[in-house]
C-alpha cells in the first residue's frame, strides 16, 4: 500500500471541521477533519445531509508535508515552541490517564 484512504464529509460547498461538542465547518478541504472509517463518516453525513468524499495521499507526499512542517517549526520563535511542546506533554499525559 502506497498511500493512505480519508473521508471527509462535505455539506454544500463547506467541510466538516471536527470540532468536539459542536459542529463546526470550513471552506478549505485541506482543513476538514480526516475520518479513517467510512461508516463513522457516513453515520456523520446522514445526520447533517451531508455526502462523504473519499481521498487519498500517498506517503511521500505526506513524507514531504512532514519535512515542510518540520523546517517551518524550526523557524518558530523560542515561545511558540514552548507553547506547542508543553500542549505535547499535556495532551500525552491525558491520554494515559
Amino acid at each position: 500500500m502506497d498511500s493512505i484512504r480519508y473521508y471527509v464529509v462535505q455539506v454544500d460547498d463547506r467541510y466538516y471541521e471536527g470540532k468536539i461538542d459542536f459542529l463546526t465547518f470550513t471552506d478549505d478541504e485541506e482543513q476538514a477533519f480526516a475520518f479513517k472509517d467510512i461508516a463513522t463518516a457516513n453515520q456523520l453525513a446522514n445526520e447533517i445531509n451531508g455526502i462523504v468524499l473519499t481521498r487519498e495521499v500517498s506517503y511521500m507526499e505526506l513524507e514531504d508535508l512532514s519535512a515542510q512542517y518540520l523546517v517551518e517549526y524550526e523557524a518558530l520563535p523560542k515561545e511558540e515552541h514552548d507553547t506547542i511542546e508543553s500542549f505535547c506533554r499535556e495532551l500525552s499525559i491525558g491520554m494515559y490517564e
